[in-house]
């Protein structure tokens, strides 16, 4: 189970936000102040945040923008690109009724806002949204929430199918602003307030829709890089997914557990405690952070044997050879010319761990 303090984001969303409020003349330092990042850590890709420091970013934004539908534009701005892997999967997706599945199925991958479904009925694709906060106690809240998902979707499938793309119909549970003005302009529909949900509804014929992209090698493989990106959310819940992080951040020098202990703030023996509660140990997630940095390195590098060996913090590349072999029962060179021929290899063992952070 995750708490709103763990860092497994992409930083996508706040920097959107943060671009979004630097176009009104808001400098980013404030859009920032409180989250604990600077405008340098945001911009790496590599850069991992929690839903309380995105929180804290559309709180200010709340003291900040004099905007009361700023949730909106969010929301419009997020080109599907800036999601990465998991946005290439939609844009390639066979229809838009399979981006639309996929869509919720992945849902993780994106910053949640609360909870988000897709149906169909005879008539219409229907996406419906719940935000995790209360709508009476905190209304502000709420709504950015709510916008921030309408206009998302809206953005995602200009971008897969119809740059004119508009609903068939949007329900809201709350009452009618003062200014509908901009719901008129973007929503372009009709509009129904005080239901009890609040619904993005599409025309059934709409998901019957090739996406621009379409392609369906380019969707299979997407779809295990996606699959791999949730295995890494799953796994990065409590002490266990802190000291991934920790073997991520510190790769080609992983610390010895006592060191890790002192940069995690806990002893060595409640860290195993720890660990065997959570079903794991310490050399475990280890070797989990080295087969997903030697796949990543042989995947998408020329490096040599004896330099990933290196960048593994093994002392030569035989010891890495051997590793590899008993984590997946293939050689190192035996995966890479595998991916080299087009092959799909499965390898047993250990889960793999995502070392980057393109699409979250």
């Amino acid at each position: 189970m995750h708490s709103s303090n763990d860092r497994i984001h992409s930083a996508s969303e706040l920097l959107a936000l943060v671009t979004l409020l630097t176009g009104d003349g808001i400098p980013a330092a404030l859009v920032l102040r409180g989250t604990g990042i600077d405008e340098k850590e945001l911009s790496s890709p590599d850069t991992l945040i929690s839903v309380s420091q995105m929180l804290t970013g559309i709180r200010n934004a709340f003291t900040l923008s004099d905007d009361p539908h700023v949730g909106l534009r969010l929301g419009l701005s997020m080109q599907i690109t800036m999601y990465g892997i998991y946005g290439f999967a939609l844009l390639s997706s066979a229809t838009c009724r399979s981006a639309c599945h996929f869509a919720e199925k992945y849902h993780a991958l994106t910053l949640p806002m609360g909870k988000q479904t897709f149906r169909e009925t005879s008539k219409h694709g229907i996406w419906s949204t719940e935000p995790d906060v209360n709508k009476t106690s905190d209304p502000q809240l709420y709504i950015f929430k709510v916008e921030h998902v309408l206009g998302t979707i809206i953005s995602f499938a200009r971008d897969i199918a119809d740059p004119g793309f508009s609903p068939s119909v949007i329900r809201l549970s709350y009452s009618r602003p003062t200014d509908p003005s901009i719901y008129e302009t973007v929503f372009n529909c009709p509009i129904e307030y005080n239901q009890p949900v609040n619904e993005l509804l599409v025309d059934v014929a709409w998901l019957e829709r090739t996406p621009r992209r379409a392609h369906e090698m380019t969707f299979s493989m997407v779809r295990q890089l996606c699959d791999e990106m949730v295995d890494r959310i799953t796994s990065s819940a409590g002490i266990a997914g802190r000291l991934r992080q920790l073997f991520v951040q510190s790769a080609g020098r992983f610390p010895a557990i006592d060191l890790a202990c002192e940069q995690l703030g806990i002893s060595a023996r409640t860290l195993r405690r720890k660990l065997t509660s959570e079903g794991t140990s310490y050399q475990s997630l280890l070797d989990e952070t080295r087969l997903g940095l030697a796949k990543k390195y042989l995947r998408e590098t020329e490096l040599t044997m004896d330099e990933i060996a290196s960048r593994l913090d093994y002392s030569d590349a035989s010891n890495f050879r051997h590793a590899f072999r008993r984590w997946t029962d293939m050689t190192p060179m035996e995966f890479r010319t595998g991916l080299n021929s087009g092959l799909e290899l499965h390898t047993p063992a250990l889960s793999v761990v995502r070392i980057t952070s393109e699409s979250y």
